[in-house]
């Protein structure tokens, strides 16, 4: 599921603060709206390949020979699997 360019940017920006306000965990050094930026731009990344292994997946199940119902648990089940074992091929881990 995509997120809005603005929900990533609003992520980011949180999770860096909260870093920040933990001074035994992280100290910045640099300008924290550029490390946000960064940081949004990585969680974009990320969720555009969970998107696209969920595409396969879904592609996938699509070419069964009997009908699945789309939203059905069976279906859900067999794409949950369908994205493990490709995110397994391709050496990401789902979150």
């Amino acid at each position: 599921m995509r997120l809005s360019e603005e929900r990533i940017q609003h992520l980011a920006g949180a999770m860096i603060e909260a870093l920040a306000s933990r001074a035994d965990l992280v100290r910045f050094s640099g300008d924290r709206s550029r490390t946000a930026r960064e940081l949004a731009r990585f969680l974009d990344a990320e969720l555009r390949i969970e998107d696209e292994i969920t595409q396969e997946a879904m592609a996938k199940v699509a070419t069964y020979s009997r009908h699945v119902a789309q939203g059905t648990t069976e279906w859900e089940l067999l794409v949950a699997k369908h994205k493990e074992e490709i995110a397994a091929r391709r050496g990401y881990v789902l979150g």
